[in-house]
């Protein structure tokens, strides 16, 4: 299984935070990450997890 990932430069700027706020998520343990060729990457899924939980709930009733 290969495994993908996303730059955590990339990862900020698809989160709309600085870089430094998604450190501290990576050292917190709120964002998953792995190393690939030697470089800290996160996947999409990740950060689709993350911003699902950062989301605040909606208004409205379905």
């Amino acid at each position: 299984m290969v495994k993908h990932g996303i730059s955590l430069v990339e990862a900020a700027r698809r989160l709309g935070v600085s870089q430094s706020t998604l450190y501290m998520a990576l050292q917190k343990g709120q964002i998953p990450s792995f190393r690939r060729n030697g470089r800290r990457v996160v996947s999409s899924g990740a950060l689709s997890e993350y911003q699902s939980r950062k989301r605040p709930p909606s208004m409205y009733k379905f």
